[in-house]
């Protein structure tokens, strides 16, 4: 059975996503001895490539999604199941720092598709989980996915298509905004449907998604330590006044929300 990852990666005007896939691919071999599948377009490729991808996959670019008022190529992602040539795969953003070989744990995991359904911030861990809608429909988070090649396992990624496909008439369903489009989202209602609108405990990888917010600043010590400094700004009774706490990354894995800083962190 043949294993791997696979990174989607499309350039916006103001991040540099191949350049992120680059760095990420290249701490996956290191921490996780595994092939690397980009898929991307032919104007994110540079003329210059310093690292070779095990396997490089071009589509077109679906750029209808903004975020901020500004370009966020983040749909396809459906086209995963399709697309990947290995038997069992991580699906993976581009600003998740692979830092641990933990992520090799959820191929012995008893499923043939999971994700993570509960986080953490950083430096704020007791952040109540983020819910799809009012009614109670936990966040799946589309950050990290592992998945097989079985019938359920593309049901669930044709089911995210045809949520992607009809985003507004779920957002309406569901009680969400619908713009901007999120895989998140996404997922969450695929797996719903393939599921006859249950969740499966069977889906969750079962320990927190870490996530590093725009107020947490990430420096890199050595090659799998990281120092941290976060911002925390009081109440408007000391309004002005800032406070700021430190921590140290070692052996885990976390996704840096700040794309930013994600390229100065590997540049």
């Amino acid at each position: 059975m043949s294993k791997g990852v696979i990174l989607f990666a499309f350039n916006s005007p103001k991040i540099n996503y191949y350049d992120m896939a680059v760095s990420t691919a290249k701490r996956i071999n290191h921490f996780l001895d595994l092939p690397v599948t980009i898929v991307t377009d032919v104007n994110s490729i540079p003329t210059s490539i310093d690292y070779s991808f095990d396997n490089t996959i071009t589509t077109v670019a679906d750029s209808s999604n903004k975020r901020n008022k500004v370009t966020w190529i983040n749909k396809g992602r459906y086209q995963a199941f399709e697309l990947t040539p290995y038997d069992e795969t991580l699906l993976i953003d581009t600003d998740y720092l692979i830092n641990s070989s933990k992520l090799l744990k959820t191929f012995e995991l008893p499923t043939d598709f999971c994700c993570h359904d509960t986080t953490h911030f950083l430096m704020n861990p007791t952040d109540s989980q983020e819910m799809i809608n009012i009614y109670g429909i936990k966040t799946l988070w589309a950050t990290v996915v592992r998945f097989n090649k079985s019938k359920r396992a593309e049901c669930i990624f044709k089911s995210m298509e045809m949520v992607q496909r009809n985003y507004e008439h779920y957002a309406n369903l569901h009680s969400f905004i619908p713009e901007p489009y999120r895989n998140d989202y996404a997922i969450t209602l695929a797996t719903n449907i393939a599921n006859g609108n249950t969740a499966s405990i069977e889906d969750i990888i079962p320990w927190n998604l870490v996530h590093v917010g725009k107020n947490t600043t990430v420096y890199k010590n050595t090659d799998n330590i990281f120092n941290t400094e976060y911002t925390v700004m009081f109440d408007n009774w000391k309004k002005g006044k800032i406070r700021k706490e430190y921590s140290i990354i070692k052996d885990m894995d976390f996704h840096v929300m700040n794309k930013e800083n994600f390229l100065e962190l590997v540049a």
